[in-house]
């Protein structure tokens, strides 16, 4: 029958959430169901094992409580060095690549800047030469114009000539003379007519030789001044990528030397696991020779006897080995993380006695209870990384009686309850006994 009896103790310790694991934790689980303060019965146990099955899911997960929060903000900070500095070689091969561009473009733009000036040269030199065309063709015609006046016109020239001609021969060819006169008068005034309208265009084109120049020129400007601020963006980029690298460097000395510290630290870990199941394994040894009668009984099947140790939860990080995400090394997860905001009430899974109660570098505030012979086997519990103690050593506590409060001591980055099981002195996974 799986009761709770839960004491309420004034003054209840409370501590915050020191620190989550934000993208990187991927919460899994089973959904275990609280337990009814009501009596239980088979129809609940069978809901509760499908309830884990239900809820079990492929997922990554995190052991919390054993991993050291000094190498964890290490870790953190080389991935958050190596973000940056893969971001600073990327905007400054960006920006290389723009000031590169930039300064071909500039190049391109300055000679297209002077084709523009040595046309406009040419431009203004035909401008020069119509002009001085059309001043000689106008003086030429106003000369013309005067001489034309002061003999008469064209009228007085041809009765001049007749009169002045002594045959009729002389009256033709003085005639045909006085003609090609007028006729190169003609002319001259239509190339003076067609030099000004060649004299025109030659100014519009000018205009727009200047125009198109100027404009090229601002282009020209405005690309350099582009260019050489891209190149000096270039420059700052290069100068922040050795910045990050000097950065990742610090950060890769903090982790290695984090990692050397948490490696001792496993190992201090790994004596306590050890120094614990040797003394619960005497004490499995001490019961075997008590029940002899049970020899060859022993049955590692304990499901559904123990109870949650809190309401409400389920699992973050199941039993099992794994691969240790930052020292990459083979581990076992000695227990079953259950999610537990600091100052959840813990209950004794089963009813027995405080084996011990103590802190530890690596499980924090931990409570070791002995529930005596059970199932054929020497069977313990152990509560880890608590905020405070309820249950002192030598005490005898019920199933589901508050013997402590949960919390994030020891080697732990989040609010949880590390729960294990011991049988015959010896971690199990807590899932098959639940």
């Amino acid at each position: 029958m799986l009761q709770f009896f839960p004491r309420g103790r004034a003054g209840r310790v409370r501590i915050g959430v020191t620190m989550m694991l934000s993208a990187s934790l991927v919460t899994a689980a089973f959904a275990a169901p609280s337990v009814s303060v009501a009596s239980g019965n088979d129809h609940t146990k069978l809901h509760h094992k499908k309830n884990r099955l239900d809820h079990r899911i492929s997922a990554k997960h995190q052991d919390l409580d054993e991993i050291s929060t000094k190498l964890l903000h290490a870790q953190q900070r080389v991935e958050a060095a190596t973000a940056d500095l893969r971001d600073a070689r990327a905007k400054f091969e960006d920006l290389k690549q723009q000031a590169h561009a930039a300064a071909v473009r500039d190049r391109e733009m300055q000679h297209l800047l002077e084709l523009a000036v040595i046309r406009l040269q040419d431009a203004e030199r035909e401008l020069l030469q119509g002009t001085e065309a059309v001043r000689s063709q106008r003086a030429q015609l106003a000369s013309d114009a005067v001489a034309s006046y002061q003999t008469g016109g064209t009228a007085v020239l041809s009765i001049g000539v007749a009169f002045d001609s002594q045959s009729a021969q002389d009256v033709v060819d003085n005639l045909q003379a006085s003609q090609t006169v007028l006729n190169k008068q003609t002319a001259s005034l239509q190339r003076f007519e067609a030099t000004k309208v060649l004299l025109t265009l030659t100014e519009q084109r000018v205009q727009a030789t200047r125009d198109d120049v100027a404009k090229k020129r601002q282009d020209a400007a405005e690309i350099l001044a582009t260019k050489l601020s891209l190149k000096e963006q270039a420059r700052t980029a290069k100068e922040d990528v050795a910045t990050r690298l000097d950065t990742l460097r610090h950060a890769k000395k903090k982790i290695a030397k984090a990692k050397a510290h948490e490696m001792k630290r496993l190992a201090k870990l790994k004596r306590e696991q050890q120094r614990v199941e040797s003394r619960l394994r005497k004490i499995a040894a001490a019961r075997a020779r008590q029940h002899q009668r049970q020899a060859g009984t022993f049955s590692n099947d304990g499901g559904g006897f123990l109870s949650y140790p809190v309401m409400n939860t389920y699992i973050t990080s199941p039993y099992g080995m794994r691969m240790h995400p930052i020292l990459h090394v083979w581990k076992l997860h000695d227990g079953t993380d259950f999610h537990a905001d600091c100052g959840t009430p813990v209950y004794a899974a089963a009813s027995g006695r405080v084996l011990s109660e103590y802190y530890n570098v690596g499980y924090g505030n931990r409570i070791i209870l002995d529930h005596g012979f059970v199932r054929g086997v020497s069977l313990q519990t152990s509560y880890n990384h608590l905020t405070s103690f309820v249950a002192r050593t030598g005490q005898s506590v019920h199933r589901g009686e508050l013997i402590a409060y949960s919390g994030t001591t020891g080697y732990s980055t989040a609010c949880h309850l590390h729960f294990m099981v011991y049988v015959n002195g010896y971690t199990v996974n807590p899932v098959s006994w639940l």
